[in-house]
């Protein structure tokens, strides 16, 4: 709880000043936004594009679990047992 509190301090006070970009929290370890601006565009991309499906499978795990009261990996588990030939 204390470390999204203050990562939200810090990831919403450089959008005020308009010093950041949504989604920039400067964390960049490997390099992979220094070089060509095209493949930096292809990897942001690339994020957007996995993030929205991440969202999509969470949705789809917390709506099993309010149907059937199973976690994700349990429901796997009873679906491959009952379908065994």
């Amino acid at each position: 709880m204390m470390i999204e509190a203050v990562s939200g301090i810090a990831a919403t006070s450089g959008r005020e000043s308009g010093d950041r970009a949504p989604g920039d929290f400067g964390l960049d370890p490997l390099g992979f936004m220094k070089g060509d601006p095209a493949k930096v565009e292809r990897l942001k991309a690339q994020e957007v594009a996995n993030g929205r499906l991440a969202m999509w499978a969470a949705s789809g795990l917390i709506l099993e679990g309010c149907q059937t009261h199973m976690g994700g990996i349990e429901a796997m588990s009873n679906s491959l047992n009952d379908n065994m030939f």
